[in-house]
């Protein structure tokens, strides 16, 4: 069973690197994204993962921190502005990716299908991640998707 709840969210600023994937062969290709980027931070964090435009099959993925005014983006980085609104917040627990996988499977095959009394207010999905733990086992991230009540 998902473990989730429904808030609401001010709208706000994510600044990051982005580069555009293919839903068939996300779960391969983002880690490796992820990877790459580790060896390269510009700066970053990596609190993140912003999936956008996810029309049909191809998306962009952000990886991406709060867009913080004062401070000078880095060179090759881009924001964007996340709209406010209702969210159903996921928790996943477990190591990575696979929890965060095994999560994101389950909302889009089960929990959508299912949803009463609500719809998707958008084309995208945010995932955020925790600081780092000791044990795999106890590592925390979520999944957020916008929604809008019907």
């Amino acid at each position: 069973m998902l473990d989730y709840r429904i808030v609401e969210k001010a709208p706000f600023t994510v600044m990051g690197i982005r580069r555009q994937f293919n839903s068939d062969t996300g779960y391969q290709e983002i880690p490796k994204f992820w990877d790459e980027w580790s060896g390269d931070m510009k700066g970053l964090k990596g609190i993140f993962g912003v999936c956008l435009d996810m029309d049909g099959k191809d998306f962009d993925y952000w990886i991406a921190d709060n867009y913080v005014p004062w401070e000078e983006i880095p060179e090759g980085c881009e924001w964007t502005v996340i709209p406010g609104g209702l969210w159903a917040e996921f928790k996943c627990r477990g190591p990575m990716p696979d929890s965060l996988q095994s999560v994101n499977t389950q909302i889009w095959s089960e929990w959508l299908p299912a949803l009463k009394g609500y719809t998707l207010a958008g084309n995208y999905s945010i995932e955020v991640y925790g600081p780092p733990t000791e044990n795999p086992e106890d590592y925390e991230s979520y999944i957020w998707i916008p929604l809008k009540k019907e």
